[in-house]
């Protein structure tokens, strides 16, 4: 509007240069905008209507006078700005007060401008001026609002947001933007602040709240979950109204308030309210809140299931109403007089007798204290008892406890004796003490602990008197007291601090005549020297050990054997003078003798000792059993046999010499009986196939397999025939054997045992790998595990046999694997290389095979292992012996 002004206001000024002083007077009296001409002395040349009414100058004339008589007085502002125009620089608009006739305040927006001659020079200002009053009057209101709507915001931490509808655009306030922790400078939209809020149940309640403003008019107060831009998850109140103009919906204003802090409040005022209630209520002490005036106002759980009453029955009640109370009428007076004491602020407590909802008389332990408020004002009472019945009952327990304490003091036969720590007089004794020392309670208050001791070297003392004041206790200890009539007696003495009494330490001792027991130790030791002589000069080697096999006892033999002397083997165990294996066998039979509480007698067992000498020995062990039946350790006995043992040994080498001729004769005869139906079946096999054969190039080929059927036999036979020529040796003469040969040649021979059978023979030894066996037991022993690993095959698959070889320590391990029908070696395993013995259903199994093999392969001084796992399979390993 201003702008147009200007402009009107310019157009006059060209319009009016050259024109007649009446003709413009004339016109700028009807300006519409109130306008002034003033020239270079700031007076009034010529003026509108508008301006003179809109400045109340009715009454006044105007023209020709100054603007400070017009308005008191020009500011520096405006002074400036009218020093400018006279220069030709047009000021911008400004705003000002002005004080009207009535005294009411106004105010104006002028704007001053240049007034220009016909010639272009500056001959004064052109004032133009707008009542802005009410505008401005609008906007401080406004202001004020928005102020005070800051200030509450600040106060209150409530924030402001407003929605205008038509250019869709949201504004949030300060505290808005805190809450949502966003920067100042965040400019939300609808939607990314329906998404603040925590998706669900929150985000659709605020956007439906939101719609229903938009759609329907309708104002909202809701609470949600809101989760803030730095992730924070708080709960608001957010609130909205729509805003009409003339029926039209303008947009929505609202506020937004954080209430964590206050659901916070109420949850920890909720949890320390369940928290009293939770102890008030699990207390094991009958507990009850009064008034002043002695009304119930709570009591919690424990009273009431003591009294088997409602909360409601007891609650609002005056205390001495109770029924609890066993002669209510005499103790009425008694507690309303306890209770005002406890209102004036004493503690009241006392022992006293109460029914329970049974009316049986229980004993409780009652109090009552003031509660008071910050201000230390007395505003309730609080009531409390303990159930007593335990400690009464404990109370007269001890009272009994002392009378037997005492009979038991007074007829004890140990010697009681009560004195002073410090100066060691005796205040008390029992009738033992009397007895035994001849002192009488005459002595008392004259005798001391110095009276009765012979004499104790000032070191002892001092270290009884540190034990004391260390651990308040000392002993037991063995000691020498002195009779009334100057004779002596050993004692065994033990004493305990038992606190003071009228500033004295006082310390119970007991003295135990130990005369008899002294004179049996000495008998004990003469016996126990006796019994070492008798020991010592057995010819056995004789011990004992405790429970974990440690020498408490040996004799000369014993100790001349292992070469060292008493005080170096008592308290050591096997383990420091035998090799670990030695030591662990003779640990193991300590074992099974203490706790099978059985006797191992007559036992040959080998020692052998650190350096690697070794020693038979026929031992004996027999448990140790104390007074009390429990086992305390053994008894050993071993008498060194190694000279019987080794004659014993020369004979069984002249027995193993027949003994070994006789098993390779054994051995042969089956040899010649297992080999030769092996090598019959195949013969009978290829000529069976030869038969049925109409090919003739097939023939050729069985026909040269008979052939070598036939030269493998003739092998064999040759094998056989130094069998027996070995046999009557009985060092066997071993030979580096090919295993990859004698592998090939096996499955030659069975060629056609393997085609009949769809079997496999996959050989995975090297080809070079030789190991010292007798030849033909080789060839027997493969020829064996391979024809067993067919014969027991699965008939669910195809038999497949694997042969590997490896060299472990002195032994090269040869592996036969199969995948046949496995052998259950928990039931058929302990007799697996028993003669005649069989573990499948199959017709041709003779039971001959294993045990052939097994005697083959000891002969070589080798052995044979087993591995199997019924449905799976079965691999034996055996172990030739390349060193001996």
């Amino acid at each position: 509007m201003m702008n147009n002004q200007n402009t009107l206001v310019g157009n006059y000024n060209n319009m009016l240069r050259g024109t007649p002083t009446v003709t413009l007077n004339y016109l700028v009296k009807q300006l519409p905008t109130a306008t002034a001409f003033i020239n270079k002395n700031y007076e009034v040349v010529h003026v509108s209507d508008k301006w003179i009414n809109d400045f109340d100058f009715d009454n006044r004339d105007v023209i020709g006078r100054n603007l400070t008589e017009l308005f008191g007085s020009v500011d520096k502002d405006w002074g400036k700005a009218l020093k400018d125009c006279l220069k030709g620089i047009a000021s911008g608009e400004s705003v000002h007060q002005h004080l009207g006739a009535d005294g009411a305040l106004q105010w104006f927006e002028w704007q001053n401008i240049p007034w220009y001659d016909e010639k272009e020079n500056i001959v004064g200002v052109i004032l133009q001026a707008e009542d802005v009053t009410e505008r401005i009057n609008v906007e401080l209101q406004a202001e004020k609002l928005e102020t005070l709507l800051a200030a509450k915001s600040e106060i209150t931490d409530v924030g402001s947001w407003e929605f205008d509808l038509e250019r869709n655009r949201l504004q949030w306030c300060e505290i808005t933007k805190k809450i949502h922790e966003v920067v100042p400078t965040y400019e939300p939209n609808i939607d990314t602040a329906i998404n603040f809020y925590k998706e669900g149940y929150g985000r659709n309640t605020i956007a439906m709240a939101f719609d229903n403003a938009i759609q329907k008019g309708e104002a909202y107060e809701v609470s949600c979950e809101l989760i803030t831009a730095k992730g924070n998850e708080i709960t608001v109140i957010a609130t909205g109204k729509p805003i009409f103009k003339k029926g039209k919906l303008l947009g929505l204003v609202g506020t937004f308030r954080d209430i964590t802090p206050k659901i916070k409040s109420e949850l920890k005022s909720k949890r320390q309210e369940r928290h009293f209630k939770s102890i008030f209520n699990s207390s094991y002490q009958f507990t009850g809140i009064l008034d002043t005036q002695g009304t119930f106002l709570e009591v919690n759980e424990t009273a009431l299931r003591f009294s088997g009453l409602k909360e409601e029955e007891v609650v609002n009640k005056k205390f001495w109403d109770a029924y609890w109370w066993p002669t209510p009428d005499y103790v009425k007076d008694g507690l309303k007089e306890i209770i005002r004491a406890a209102s004036e602020g004493e503690v009241m407590r006392s022992e006293i007798v109460v029914l329970d909802k049974d009316k049986n008389p229980i004993p409780v332990d009652f109090s009552l204290k003031p509660v008071y408020d910050e201000q230390g004002n007395i505003f309730s009472l609080l009531a409390e008892g303990r159930m007593i019945k335990e400690m009464v009952a404990a109370r007269r327990k001890l009272k009994e406890s002392e009378k037997k304490f005492r009979a038991l003091y007074e007829l004890s036969p140990t010697s009681y004796i009560l004195s002073d720590f410090e100066t060691g007089e005796i205040l008390d004794f029992n009738s033992s003490f009397e007895e035994t020392t001849g002192y009488t309670r005459e002595h008392l208050g004259k005798l001391k602990v110095q009276d009765i001791l012979l004499t104790v070297s000032k070191t002892q003392l001092l270290r009884i008197k540190k034990e004391i004041e260390t651990t308040s206790t000392f002993g037991p200890e063995e000691q020498e007291y002195i009779k009334k009539d100057g004779t002596q007696f050993p004692v065994l003495v033990s004493g305990s601090l038992v606190g003071n009494k009228k500033g004295r330490k006082l310390l119970w001792s007991t003295a135990q005549d130990i005369s008899e027991s002294k004179l049996t130790e000495a008998q004990l030791r003469e016996e126990k020297q006796l019994l070492k002589t008798l020991i010592d000069n057995l010819p056995l080697n004789v011990f004992i050990k405790d429970l974990e096999s440690r020498k408490i006892l040996v004799n000369k033999a014993e100790l001349d054997y292992v070469g060292l002397t008493e005080s170096d083997v008592i308290g050591k165990n096997d383990f420091d003078f035998y090799d670990k294996k030695s030591a662990q066998i003779s640990r193991d039979e300590d074992l099974e003798v203490i706790n099978s509480r059985k006797p191992m007698l007559r036992k040959e067992t080998i020692s052998v000792k650190k350096d690697g000498t070794s020693t038979s020995f026929l031992s004996s062990k027999i448990p140790l059993v104390g007074s009390d039946d429990k086992v305390k350790g053994l008894i050993g006995i071993s008498l060194d046999i190694s000279d019987l043992k080794r004659k014993e040994d020369e004979l069984h080498d002249l027995i193993n010499v027949t003994s070994i001729q006789n098993k390779k004769l054994v051995n042969f005869a089956h040899i010649v009986s297992h080999n030769l139906r092996s090598h019959t079946a195949n013969f009978s096999m290829l000529l069976d196939f030869l038969v049925s054969e109409t090919d003739a190039e097939e023939k050729n080929r069985i026909i040269k397999m008979l052939m070598e059927a036939s030269d493998n036999l003739l092998e064999t036979l040759e094998n056989l025939n130094e069998v027996v020529a070995i046999s009557t040796n009985i060092n066997l003469d071993k030979k580096p054997v090919c295993l990859f040969e004698k592998i090939q040649n096996v499955e030659k021979n069975l060629t056609a045992y393997l085609k009949n059978h769809n079997a496999v023979i996959i050989n995975d030894v090297a080809e070079d790998l030789e190991v010292k066996a007798v030849p033909a037991y080789a060839e027997s022993i493969l020829m064996n595990f391979i024809t067993n690993a067919i014969k027991y095959r699965n008939p669910m698959r195809k038999p497949v046999v694997r042969v590997t070889a490896e060299s472990d320590g002195d032994y090269t391990v040869l592996s036969i694997k199969d995948n046949g029908l496995g052998i259950d070696l928990e039931e058929h395993g302990s007799k697996l290389f028993g003669m005649y013995k069989t573990f499948h259903e199959n017709p041709d199994a003779r039971g001959i095979g294993l045990y052939i093999t097994k005697n083959q392969i000891e002969a070589m001084n080798g052995k044979v292992t087993v591995d199997s796992e019924v449905g799976k399979g079965t691999t034996f390993k055996i172990y030739f012996n390349d060193k001996n």
